[in-house]
């Protein structure tokens, strides 16, 4: 009896073993899927950001003639929502065919011989004038599409730089009671640049510190005067406005 259960003492710890080493190998297998996914995942956006520069330095030379003009078909990939509600946020209808007219299609081997590009492995639409950078088939991510660097979570999108933009403008702050907060709305923005993520400086005039978001639009809670200021990167200010909140 004592032999007997020795065996079974062996062969359930042989079980166990098993199980764990099973357990194991599913962990190894999961956590080397993840891995490769987010490598993979990486390699993606670093091409955006090496692309996002270069058009930036060709934005600085007015070298637009990239690539080819586009097909009616590649012309689509413009109207998908993910990618038209960013080019054409604000535009008119003249200025969303001119953006439309300045998409060129830039292939591997185009990125490489005429761009210098040797690390780029996907097609893109690319708009040197407003520096718009599109993956032509997307990047699958999450169950997600992703289509554009500003996509990204934490991405500089459309740097401008001082050289080809004006920088200075005009902006009007408006604002609407809504319950017990104000809603502050930045407004007729005047600026002839192609600058579409502005930052916004606020703070209430007896607050010590500026706060700063990447809105146009936001909720404070006390009444009184405040001062804001909207701007972006390489010094473009578009100056300050007092907006002064009745308490009534």
């Amino acid at each position: 009896m004592k032999l007997i259960g020795e065996k079974g003492i062996t062969l359930m710890a042989l079980v166990i073993m098993i199980i764990i080493i099973l357990i194991l190998a599913s962990i190894g297998v999961t956590t080397g899927t993840n891995t490769i996914k987010e490598a993979k995942y990486t390699q993606f956006k670093n091409e955006l950001k090496i692309l996002q520069t270069k058009v930036n330095e060709l934005n600085q030379e007015n070298r637009v003639e990239i690539g080819r003009i586009l097909t009616q078909e590649e012309r689509k990939m413009l109207e998908i929502p993910e990618v038209s509600s960013i080019i054409y946020n604000g535009k008119s209808d003249e200025e969303k065919l001119k953006i439309q007219d300045g998409f060129r299609y830039c292939n591997e081997e185009s990125l490489r011989n005429d761009l210098y590009l040797y690390s780029i492995k996907r097609d893109y639409l690319i708009n040197v004038e407003y520096r718009y950078i599109i993956c032509y088939k997307g990047y699958e991510y999450n169950n997600k599409k992703i289509y554009m660097v500003n996509e990204i979570e934490g991405s500089i999108y459309n740097v401008q730089y001082q050289e080809k933009n004006n920088t200075i403008g005009s902006f009007q702050a408006q604002y609407v009671r809504e319950g017990n907060k104000w809603k502050i709305n930045i407004i007729n923005i005047n600026y002839s640049g192609n600058i579409d993520n502005w930052k916004v400086n606020y703070k209430h005039v007896d607050d010590e510190m500026w706060k700063e978001i990447n809105n146009l639009s936001f909720y404070v809670t006390k009444a009184g005067k405040y001062l804001i200021e909207v701007k972006h990167e390489y010094d473009i200010n578009l100056g300050m406005e007092t907006l002064i909140i009745q308490e009534e």
